[in-house]
Parts: structure tokens; C-alpha cells; sequence
């Protein structure tokens, strides 16, 4: 009597290719999400976007950024114009 070799090797074949393809997407996901919150944190900075903390910005000459590293009672000021 003869097996079917073929079905076997193939379904081995196919886990094993699943098993590294888990693998690279675990090492990809490593990756990203510790470059992710490098990012996360460089557009968070004030200073990198080119504005000062300050208890209010200068009117029509700097517009307040929300959502940066600044203090709660400081908004980002970013000036209109670089000078």
C-alpha cells in the first residue's frame, strides 16, 4: 500500500512558512512601535517645531500650538514669520 507523502510534506511546508512569517511580523512590530514613540515624542517637542512655552502668545505675530510637552498653563507659541 502506498501513502501520500505529498500531502504530508506539503502541510509541514506550510507551517514551517507560517512560523517565520509570525516571526518577521513580531520583529517588524518590535520595530515600529519603539520608532513610533521616538516620533510621537519629537512632534510633542515645542522647541522642534521652532516655538517657546509661554503664558500667551503674541497676537498676530505667533499662533499657540496645542498638544506639545508645554506646561498646562503654557501654550507652544510659534511664530507667524521667521525672522
Amino acid at each position: 500500500m502506498r501513502k501520500n507523502k505529498k500531502g504530508i510534506e506539503l502541510s509541514v511546508n506550510v507551517i514551517i512558512i507560517a512560523v517565520i512569517a509570525l516571526l518577521v511580523l513580531v520583529v517588524l512590530f518590535a520595530a515600529v512601535t519603539g520608532r513610533f514613540i521616538i516620533f510621537i515624542n519629537g512632534i510633542k517637542d515645542c522647541a522642534a517645531k521652532g516655538g517657546t512655552c509661554k503664558a500667551k502668545c503674541l497676537s498676530g505675530q505667533e499662533i499657540a500650538q496645542p498638544g506639545t510637552n508645554c506646561a498646562k498653563t503654557e501654550d507652544c507659541c510659534i511664530p507667524l514669520t521667521n525672522k
